[in-house]
């Protein structure tokens, strides 16, 4: 069963306990709770830590909400006992480390944290000196002992990397932010820049930590409005084409909300498409001439095709579809049933395919191989691209699929006057958390899942949308992009 974690990145114990999980390699799900925002006050969150802090984990009937006991529990899980020993005396030694980290080394740590880092970088106040000063003899005693400790040993407890040093690690992870003393102590200097940050699980942690030090989790996210829809008694429905069965329908996007968007851009290397969904690339393509539709078929496509292969690994890729946004085509009604490869930009929360639609599209576009190619995996991509100029008004935002629960998607059905296509639409989460990358160039795309066939865990479909920028300026040139709709097979 996939552990559900609640937390935020960038914060000591949420950093401590997924770097962990990652070295664990345990099957969990990251469910983001923005403590800058305040969130994990919220009265939703509550339920599952009273507390109101985080980390905290789920896994059936089981909650943790302490971050050293979340890592036993993963450990315990892991069929390789070498990060939690079974052995009674390692696993004692192990235990030690935990116990003296939450009393005595995360508390000293984390007044070097407060004085040095946060307050100069979120309330722009100076350090008390007075309050450094008189934590000093403490954190030199602390350090003392681990600096003794890493002179025998390699890691805290022997040769190999446990929890206790993922445990012992965090509390000091922006050591230079936080100032602390450590010329005396060139053994835990060694431990931590030549061990712990090289480690890979490590590194996939470093991302919110880099957007913190930006300047906090809201700097460059904006707030806007972006629609979802209502979910009703009825279905939900739209029609491509002039009919009375229009009329009356219940229609998506009613249901607008206000949300933060935040900037991906110190975040792009945490971005899988197995994992959130969606991820940004540079690309590079000779073809220029959006106009012609046949020529972005014959040109552009076979760039896309070499493109995903290379990328993802796919052993084939079907092209078989794409739109131009831009608002020049805003002015065509939803009707219009002519040149449907020209759009305006669509400012809906929705996903392109369904857990039907997408095997079903298969068996549309290659009847004769559908049984034999779905009985692999199959993922729908779209390759999301600015053309033209820099995205500088109504950009993509997508939802990472790690904030979405299944039951936050629906399905809209698509009325066309010869077949009906089904998306799904999304409903109101404020788990949800959306990320967009500003000023995107003709030379990047986006890689947006919009199905998978697999049901293993991994992201399946991806919730995006156009939205409005508010730090656009009002002058900025109408957004031009492209939109390629793909097949991976794999």
């Amino acid at each position: 069963m996939t552990i559900q974690i609640y937390c935020d990145p960038c914060t000591v114990n949420s950093r401590k306990v997924l770097a962990g999980l990652e070295q664990l390699k345990t099957d969990y799900k990251n469910n983001y709770i923005d403590y800058f925002s305040g969130q994990h006050k919220s009265d939703d969150f509550k339920k599952i830590n009273p507390m109101a802090t985080v980390p905290a984990a789920v896994d059936g009937d089981l909650t943790l909400t302490e971050s050293n006991a979340i890592l036993q529990y993963a450990a315990d899980l892991s069929s390789d006992d070498s990060m939690y020993s079974k052995d009674p005396k390692k696993r004692a030694t192990v235990n030690k480390w935990l116990l003296w980290e939450a009393c005595t080394w995360f508390p000293s740590c984390y007044t070097y944290l407060v004085e040095n880092a946060v307050k100069p970088m979120f309330f722009k106040a100076d350090p008390d000196q007075n309050v450094l000063d008189g934590e000093a003899e403490r954190f030199h005693k602390c350090a003392g002992i681990l600096d003794e400790q890493l002179g025998k040993t390699k890691w805290l407890t022997g040769d190999n990397v446990t929890i206790a040093d993922f445990a012992v690690a965090a509390p000091m992870h922006l050591y230079a932010a936080q100032k602390l003393p450590l010329d005396k102590y060139p053994n835990l200097r060694r431990w931590m820049t030549d061990e712990v940050e090289k480690l890979d699980s490590w590194k996939k942690t470093q991302a919110p930590v880099d957007r913190m030090m930006a300047g906090g989790s809201e700097k460059g996210s904006v707030r806007t409005s972006v629609n979802y829809t209502q979910s009703v008694d009825s279905i939900t429905e739209i029609y491509f084409y002039e009919s009375e069965k229009a009329k009356g329908v219940h229609e998506p996007g009613d249901a607008p909300v206000d949300i933060i968007v935040h900037d991906g851009r110190t975040h792009t290397p945490s971005f899988t498409l197995d994992k959130s969904g969606f991820s940004l690339h540079p690309f590079h393509s000779t073809h220029d001439n959006w106009e012609d539709d046949d020529a972005v078929r014959s040109h552009f496509y076979p760039e896309v095709v070499e493109f995903l292969k290379r990328e993802l690994g796919a052993k084939r890729v079907l092209v078989f579809d794409h739109t131009i946004r831009s608002e020049a085509n805003s002015k065509k009604k939803l009707t219009d049933e002519k040149n449907t490869s020209q759009r305006s930009p669509v400012m809906l929360v929705h996903c392109d395919y369904t857990a039907e639609s997408g095997p079903l599209r298969v068996r549309q576009l290659l009847p004769n191989e559908a049984d034999d190619l779905l009985s692999r995996r199959v993922s729908f991509i779209n390759v999301w691209k600015p053309i033209n100029r820099i995205v500088e008004e109504r950009p993509l935002a997508m939802c990472d699929v790690q904030s979405t629960q299944p039951e936050d998607f629906f399905k809209l059905f698509l009325r066309y006057r010869d077949r009906t296509g089904e998306n799904y639409v999304m409903k109101h989460s404020d788990k949800h958390t959306w990320w967009y990358f500003p000023r995107m160039t003709p030379e990047e795309v986006v890689l947006l899942k919009t199905f998978d066939s697999e049901t293993d865990g991994r992201a399946r479909f991806v919730g995006h949308t156009a939205f409005v920028d508010p730090n656009g300026a009002p002058d900025a040139p109408l957004r031009e992009s492209v939109e390629i709709r793909t097949i991976c097979f794999f």
